[in-house]
């Protein structure tokens, strides 16, 4: 993972809970929509509310995980806004990467690996 999202990442809290909540949307059919629709293809609306994380916070969470490149979004017509997880989200969240700490150990650890090779 690149050095500033770790960084960032480490900064805010809540950002985990909203990633895993667009993976089990992407994975789970059900919650979607019949098959052949965009919300059957790992699109989902928009989040009003989660769990764990303030309502007030929710919306700043989606514009820093887009600007991270964590999240994904497109507008269609008739569904609005929809997001999904973006490759380096998946990423991230298959890692199982803790909140806080073991971001930047893993960040100053990828820094020291490559020191090691020159």
């Amino acid at each position: 993972m690149l050095d500033y999202v770790a960084e960032e990442l480490s900064a805010i809290t809540g950002w985990r809970r909203v990633l895993e909540a667009y993976a089990t949307l992407a994975v789970d059919p059900a919650a979607n929509g019949p098959a052949g629709t965009p919300e059957s293809s790992g699109w989902a609306p928009r989040l009003a509310r989660l769990d764990g994380v303030e309502p007030e916070r929710l919306s700043a969470l989606h514009g820093k995980l887009i600007a991270l490149g964590l999240l994904s979004f497109e507008v269609s017509g008739k569904s609005g806004m929809q997001y999904q997880l973006s490759p380096l989200g998946r990423r991230t969240l298959s890692r199982g990467l803790g909140l806080e700490e073991p971001l930047l150990e893993e960040a100053g650890e990828s820094q020291s690996d490559a020191a090691e090779e020159l």
